[in-house]
């Protein structure tokens, strides 16, 4: 690829010698000292995965190949649109846009966070805890910390994770469904132990009721 690029530059500052072939062509000549950047600096790579911000929009994806003039980027789906997962569609993203643009690069791994609400009356609150950790290391996830606090008539519980980004796709939904059963069975447990009588199955079903709330605003404020 380098010496593909140093044969453009001749070619280069020919252009540059004349004003008017060199603002017709000024597009194509920032790419190509872009590409020089990028190979040369090496923070964006095949594999990266990247969020661009330009004019007002943002373009998030994997990035496939980097060419000459344009890289390849295969989109991902980027906060309430989609979570996280690859669309199917590529992208070609000019390289001036890489060096003139905010860019973020993810790593290998990235935080994110799971929420929850638990309405009143509330079950023992060392057991949510319990249910919200177990639920995220149960998904192959990094434990980084669980909290618990009250917010108005609600209970939040509040999970964060480690995970990894090739595998980043709406994980916060699965984390919340074991927790949400495992809450369920939580309520069953604390109302047979407190009443020490048999329960009916339709009466368990209502003893808990976690409203899930899936923060999808804040997916990619990692």
């Amino acid at each position: 690829m380098a010496e593909e690029l140093y044969t453009y530059l001749p070619l280069m500052s020919a252009l540059f010698s004349s004003a008017g072939i060199s603002f017709v062509f000024k597009d194509y000549i920032a790419d190509l000292v872009a590409t020089l950047v990028i190979k040369k600096t090496k923070d964006i790579k095949v594999g990266n995965r990247i969020k661009i911000s330009s004019g007002g929009s943002t373009t998030k994806g994997d990035i496939m190949e980097i060419g000459i003039l344009r890289t390849t980027v295969m989109e991902v789906g980027d906060g309430e649109r989609l979570p996280s997962v690859r669309t199917g569609r590529l992208i070609k993203v000019p390289n001036y846009m890489l060096i003139n643009n905010p860019v973020m690069i993810y790593g290998d791994t990235i935080i994110d966070e799971v929420i929850a609400y638990v309405p009143r009356p509330y079950p023992n609150s060392q057991l949510l805890e319990d249910s919200m950790r177990q639920a995220i290391i149960n998904n192959g996830h990094g434990l980084i910390e669980v909290g618990l606090y009250q917010k108005e008539d609600r209970l939040v519980i509040h999970g964060v994770f480690e995970v990894k980004t090739s595998e980043m796709a709406d994980e916060r939904s699965k984390i919340l469904k074991e927790f949400l059963i495992r809450s369920k069975q939580i309520g069953v447990e604390l109302t047979q132990t407190e009443s020490k009588e048999s329960v009916s199955s339709s009466q368990q079903e209502v003893l808990i009721e976690p409203k899930v709330v899936l923060p999808f605003q804040n997916i990619d404020n990692d």
